[in-house]
């Protein structure tokens, strides 16, 4: 499951795309993919990997980027973006209150745009907004009366969270439309290879056809060891 996720997280291209115009202040940005060198030593081409943790594996991939636009009105930026996913190994309990091996795959991406302008000697202020959108899935081995093993899964999609704010004057009273487009963010959320639907559809369907003989001698211990 580890090896399939990671190969489509590899084709799903996530980033920040910055205007054309922006200059970057690469002292005041930073850079962070999991399984890769830390800090803005971090190539594009360096993709975020899947690493051990003490109760499973992590993928992340976060980037902080200050940027400013120049003009007669300046804008300083500034642009953050994480995506990440944990996988937890872990013995639950099942619907009958006995322990069996459980993993637990919980995703996030947050997206946050702070935007403060200046007119010459002016502060017009500042807004900013935030996305965030979560979904969890939970794979753990039910026995049925008969000893056979399946693989249940439980999904939970919480729905999408957006925080705002603004100081001064700021030349919007609706930051969030004005910085983050939440419906196509949203959408692609939803539709990416590594969407809650394609790990349910794809992944899981194929995790449990390899697992469930073993999983079933794992069952057998508790019953009977």
């Amino acid at each position: 499951m580890i090896d399939a996720l990671e190969r489509r997280l590899e084709a799903w291209p996530v980033g920040l795309v910055l205007p054309r115009e922006a200059v970057v202040d690469t002292l005041a940005s930073e850079r962070e993919r999991s399984g890769t060198p830390a800090g803005m030593s971090c190539q594009p081409a360096d993709e975020p990997r899947f690493v051990r943790t003490s109760r499973g594996w992590t993928w992340r991939d976060h980037a902080s980027l200050a940027w400013h636009t120049d003009g007669p009105v300046a804008h300083r930026h500034l642009s953050e973006l994480e995506h990440r996913y944990d996988v937890i190994v872990s013995e639950q309990p099942d619907m009958a209150g006995v322990p069996r091996l459980t993993v637990d795959l919980h995703a996030l991406q947050s997206w946050y745009e702070r935007d403060a302008v200046q007119d010459g000697d002016c502060d017009l202020g500042s807004g900013w907004a935030r996305l965030t959108l979560r979904w969890s899935l939970r794979l753990q081995l039910v026995v049925t009366a008969a000893g056979r093993a399946n693989v249940v899964t439980r999904v939970n999609q919480m729905a999408p969270r957006t925080d705002t704010g603004r100081t001064g004057p700021y030349i919007s009273a609706d930051t969030l439309a004005r910085l983050l487009d939440v419906r196509r963010l949203t959408r692609e959320w939803e539709r990416g290879g590594a969407s809650l639907g394609a790990v349910r559809d794809q992944l899981v369907s194929r995790l449990a056809a390899a697992i469930e003989p073993p999983l079933a001698r794992h069952a057998a211990h508790y019953a009977f060891g």
